[in-house]
């Protein structure tokens, strides 16, 4: 039993960020552009935004929302 808690709690850690991400990415295109991002955290600004793109590809992949969480940049999911 205590296998099987702790297993799934490691799961839903992983799958946080992605849940965070699926939240933001209202157009289902699987990225989140600035505008998603600032529908969901109003107070983000284009430097943020900008600091998460880690490819300069102008959207946010589910690896860049997950590194920029981790590095404080943006609020971890609840």
């Amino acid at each position: 039993m205590k296998t099987i808690l702790t297993t799934t709690a490691a799961l839903l850690a992983l799958a946080a960020p992605v849940w965070a991400q699926d939240a933001m990415d209202t157009d289902g295109d699987g990225n989140v552009s600035m505008e998603e991002l600032q529908a969901a955290y109003p107070e983000a600004t284009a430097e943020n935004f900008t600091a998460m793109d880690a490819d300069a590809d102008g959207m946010l992949s589910a690896a860049e929302v997950q590194a920029a969480q981790e590095a404080g940049i943006l609020p971890a999911a609840e």
